[in-house]
């Protein structure tokens, strides 16, 4: 087996476990500024998430559970001696050992913890340690509408209900020293504190990855007519998170938006993705005019990140209340997202398409946005900021 360790530097992290595609690019920004960092993925090569996934530094799975269990205890027991700091992403996997996630007081953490070495997390969404009562609550303080109502897991206490959101908030408040809430609204466990950071960090992008003046391959470049415009849109995982009824983002009503303006005239091709490696997307993502992330949550993900870093015009809901005002996040109120909801898309998106140098604004605005606040190179410089203050490093 390949030998992975190595004597320790001054700052050092594992990222366990993987968030989309995010720890491996802070991982690579990190290294560049002389830290020790690496990305350990535990799941199988050809498994379910692994069309998010970039790359990883080590991975420790294995089909037969004795040898993933020992791979595991090896790597537990060197990485003791080597990282500083486990950065874990993964709702209910508090722990390095799967054996130990359902612990209230997992013992590979706690024996981490009184080695001196702390434990950082990032959220997976909106009931990552947040009441499904309070998310409904806020949502309908920005619009009216809950979002809860949009979403196929409502009715689906295994996956989201009051006691397991919280309960799963009261463990990582007690064992981690950072969690990265990612701009989500300060309600429940995720609410401004000393170890929550809130705006904008863990969730990074590669800036020549998403560059506007992308190289489209042959075999995924879009023939445009002339005036059409081309409009993105994607659901990961289409199957299982939409019903007739519930769709969290909205996207019946795109559909219905842009069949109504060809009816009109307008020339528009839809590119709708789902299930597709995300190396691959980012082709499509280059050559559209417009993209739409999200009508209902109101607040944005991947596919906003990823658009702003092409320099795109992205149509997203935004709901940018919070209940303390002082909660107000910079990150938010500097954001160039055309906010739009499942009532006003068709507004919106006509409003776009008619406006060729508005686009074209808007798209450079995004662009500085996400270098600013996404770039793994200036998420990289303020994760050591935190860390160096973590650790009490001057």
């Amino acid at each position: 087996m390949k030998h992975w360790f190595q004597k320790s530097k001054k700052r050092s992290v594992v990222f366990y476990r993987q968030s989309y595609y995010h720890f491996y690019y802070l991982a690579q920004a990190l290294r560049k500024r002389g830290w020790d960092a690496i990305v350990v993925n535990l799941e199988p090569s050809d498994g379910i998430n692994a069309n998010y996934y970039h790359g990883e530094d080590i991975n420790l799975y294995q089909e037969d559970p004795i040898v993933f269990e020992d791979r595991i205890k090896k790597f537990f027991t060197e990485a003791k001696s080597r990282f500083q700091l486990m950065h874990f992403a993964g709702d209910g996997y508090l722990c390095f050992f799967p054996a130990h996630s359902n612990n209230e007081a997992p013992p590979d953490i706690l024996e981490w913890k009184s080695l001196g070495k702390k434990v950082a997390y990032t959220i997976s969404g909106c009931n990552s340690g947040m009441s499904k009562t309070r998310v409904g609550e806020w949502s309908v303080s920005g619009n009216g509408l809950n979002v809860c109502d949009t979403c196929i897991w409502q009715n689906c206490p295994e996956v989201c209900n009051d006691e397991k959101n919280l309960n799963w908030g009261k463990k990582i408040n007690q064992y981690c020293d950072m969690i990265f809430s990612e701009t989500s609204p300060a309600i429940d466990y995720m609410k401004s504190g000393a170890n929550i950071i809130r705006e904008p960090l863990s969730m990074c992008l590669d800036s020549e990855f998403w560059h506007p003046e992308l190289n489209i391959p042959r075999e995924y470049f879009i023939e445009k007519e002339p005036n059409e415009v081309i409009i993105y849109h994607a659901v990961g995982n289409y199957e299982i998170r939409h019903t007739e009824q519930k769709n969290i983002k909205g996207t019946p009503f795109i559909f219905s938006a842009v069949e109504q303006l060809k009816r009109e005239g307008f020339k528009i091709h839809l590119i709708f993705i789902t299930q597709r490696p995300n190396k691959i997307v980012r082709f499509y993502q280059a050559q559209a005019d417009i993209i739409i992330d999200q009508l209902n949550y109101g607040r944005y993900g991947a596919t906003a990140r990823e658009g702003m870093m092409l320099g795109k015009p992205v149509i997203c809901y935004m709901n940018k209340f919070e209940f303390n005002e002082q909660d107000k996040l910079q990150s938010l109120a500097e954001c160039p997202l055309i906010s739009a909801t499942e009532q006003t898309i068709y507004d919106v998106l006509k409003s776009l398409i008619i406006n060729a140098e508005k686009r074209r604004s808007i798209g450079i605005e995004s662009r500085a946005y996400a270098l600013k606040w996404h770039s793994a190179e200036q998420c990289a410089k303020r994760y050591e900021e935190i860390y160096d203050k973590l650790f009490g490093h001057k």
